[in-house]
């Protein structure tokens, strides 16, 4: 099959929980709140937040549903939207040749891509000089996961100034780790990504407000981090499903 000029053979296939067109409700190289297709690939390797009340989608964690590449390149091209956000899960569980031919597709169709990973698996897979911005979740104590962080300085090294480290931040403990991790990258010798503190939703009793992660990160002068509310969260507060 032929799209936008890329051929893809069909047997070249991803695992896909939703498709869905939608804006990006966090930080991006393409800009908060802009229009993107989403394709929200199926599997994830971790399991945050157990202890309040675990991930908010849940439902990536199973098998999905096999969709050829040339197929994911046809409902990109139906929806008319220059700029394809690449989720999951954890997409890039499924890096390999389908995944390359995907990137390579949609970078042949002039398609602006940002891939959400979650901070396990380095940025090394075949395709990635087709994706505009990578944004990296580095999960702090609150997740349960931190142990399972690419070393911050190695995570660091390997991303460049059109991507981002994004650490999701529920309470004090958490701010503790990202502060410091923030401290660590003004002496890393590299023009690295940028820095993003994001609320963790909703607020856990006792853990930090959206206007207590802002005043502290302020009182800190870390002014090299850029605040993220996940917008999508309030214009859609009761949706348990992609939109």
């Amino acid at each position: 099959m032929s799209c936008r000029g890329f051929r893809v053979e069909d047997s070249l296939r991803l695992r896909v929980t939703s498709l869905f067109l939608s804006i990006d409700g966090e930080v991006t190289a393409g800009g908060q709140g802009t229009p993107a297709f989403f394709i929200r690939l199926a599997g994830c390797n971790l399991r945050c937040w157990q202890a309040c009340g675990g991930c908010d989608t849940p439902y990536s964690f199973g098998p999905g549903e096999e969709m050829s590449v040339s197929e994911l390149l046809r409902r990109v091209a139906d929806s008319g939207c220059p700029r394809v956000t690449l989720t999951g899960g954890e997409p890039l569980l499924q890096r390999g040749p389908a995944l390359a031919a995907l990137l390579d597709g949609l970078a042949a169709g002039n398609i602006a891509v940002s891939v959400e990973t979650n901070g396990t698996l380095p940025p090394d897979f075949a395709g990635r000089e087709h994706v505009a911005s990578l944004v990296y979740d580095y999960k702090c104590p609150s997740s349960g996961c931190e142990a399972a962080m690419l070393p911050f300085d190695a995570m660091y090294a390997a991303l460049g100034p059109s991507d981002y480290i994004k650490f999701i931040i529920a309470d004090e403990a958490d701010y503790a780790c990202a502060r410091d991790k923030v401290l660590l990258a003004r002496r890393l010798a590299h023009e690295g990504p940028r820095l993003a503190f994001s609320s963790f939703l909703p607020v856990r009793p006792g853990g930090l407000t959206p206007q207590a992660l802002v005043v502290r990160l302020l009182a800190d002068r870390l002014f090299e981090v850029q605040y993220n509310l996940q917008i999508h969260k309030f214009i859609w507060p009761d949706a348990e499903t992609d939109i």
